[in-house]
């Protein structure tokens, strides 16, 4: 009979074990068709039986307390953004896939417990690079665009961002293997890679923003690379115009918005999505600032506009958002995903450059100033230089 009890309690003290994953460092991996693009996780049961997932990149640290194990598989949600990871796992393994909802888009997914991001092969000494980089996008195209890069190295480990006129690409980490570059930046909502290699002129390569969507790069070192002023790329007359507030929540119809409720007030209009890590970085620096700010007679309404789009879809992830991020102000739903339709209730403007986007209205209604694009927290030194001049702004339009 004892022997009977003991096979009974071995066998459920391996089933409680296979629920439990590996605690320690994993390298993850979205599995595109040219190439996977390598990520750092950390997983932790600092409660008890309930993992907690760490994904890093670079200095970014963010922390998903809210991972579900069931049997051999888990999920990883990765909010606020409508994505998680679904897969099986082993002692040393994960397989599965990274969904993106809002794109109703499902990739391969893999794990090794571990492993590092990137492994350097070359025994070729690192090349050493300097901190800041003129990047040019589709270099040979009509379409070429402009940006900077801002890098730091440790031995062969390099860190950093890339900042467009489109916002920045976050938190990149990766190495430096010889003469060549490899990058790469898990967000939850985005999986990049910037890779390439040393050239006479300087460096080129590609970069890789999703499952067969990749454009070339060439760079050169230059300590006064510069991308135009976010707040100087829109031209405002002051006093002149006004935003249709019917447009501005046309997701949920023409009265979703009372203006009057502004009346008197310095108003920041952002427009965003749900589905963008910039504007998530953008809304976290928003409620923090209106937490701190509210008693100085200013606003903020939030117009969102959606991928997958329908006034159902919409309306849940803005009640998913609000509770996931304790926003304090007003979210109303703009509409459909579309830089031209989230310009529209904007007479001056054809199109937005990019989500987000901050219209700043006076005491009396008028728009006098936009802010085309965002310089979130990897920029460092960016970042820190909008706060200061976001704060100006406002503090001028309050005083008159």
């Amino acid at each position: 009979m004892k022997y009977f009890v003991s096979a009974v309690l071995m066998f459920f003290s391996g089933l409680l074990s296979a629920q439990m994953i590996k605690a320690g460092q994993w390298r993850g991996a979205v599995q595109y068709d040219s190439l996977d693009i390598p990520f750092t996780f950390e997983i932790g049961y600092p409660s008890g039986e309930v993992p907690e997932v760490t994904i890093i990149n670079g200095q970014d640290r963010r922390v998903i307390s809210n991972a579900e194990i069931s049997g051999d598989s888990i999920i990883i949600p990765l909010d606020p953004f409508d994505v998680d990871i679904r897969a099986k796992f082993t002692a040393m393994g994960m397989q599965g896939s990274y969904n993106k909802y809002y794109r109703n888009r499902s990739i391969p997914f893999n794990a090794q417990y571990g492993k590092p991001r990137m492994k350097k092969n070359s025994i070729r000494q690192v090349v050493p690079i300097q901190e800041k980089w003129a990047i040019r996008l589709s270099p040979e195209t009509p379409g070429m665009s402009n940006g900077v890069g801002l890098f730091k190295q440790r031995g062969h480990i390099v860190s950093g961002t890339i900042m467009t006129e489109v916002s920045d690409y976050r938190f990149f980490e990766g190495i430096l293997d010889g003469d060549s570059i490899k990058l790469s930046c898990f967000d939850g909502a985005h999986a990049f890679a910037f890779i390439g290699a040393r050239t006479e002129e300087g460096w080129a390569g590609e970069m890789i923003y999703d499952n067969g969507y990749a454009e070339p790069w060439e760079a050169t070192y230059d300590a006064d690379a510069v991308l135009n002023d976010p707040f100087e790329m829109v031209n405002i007359e002051p006093g002149k115009h006004k935003p249709y507030y019917d447009l501005l929540g046309a997701g949920e119809g023409k009265d979703a918005i009372d203006p009057s409720e502004y009346e008197g007030k310095v108003l920041i209009i952002q427009l965003f999505g749900t589905w963008c890590p910039n504007s998530h970085d953008q809304t976290k620096y928003l409620v923090n600032w209106y937490n701190k700010n509210k008693h100085k007679n200013v606003a903020v309404l939030a117009s969102s506009y959606e991928a997958n789009y329908s006034q159902e879809y919409g309306l849940k992830r803005l009640d998913e958002y609000r509770e996931m991020n304790d926003i304090p102000y007003d979210l109303v739903l703009g509409g459909r995903l579309s830089k031209t339709g989230a310009a529209m209730p904007f007479p001056f403007m054809q199109r937005i450059e990019a989500f987000p986007t901050l219209v700043i209205l006076d005491k009396q209604g008028y728009v006098r100033h936009v802010h085309s694009y965002f310089n979130g927290p990897a920029t460092g030194d960016y970042y820190r230089s909008f706060d200061r001049r976001f704060n100006e702004i406002i503090d001028a339009l309050v005083a008159e």
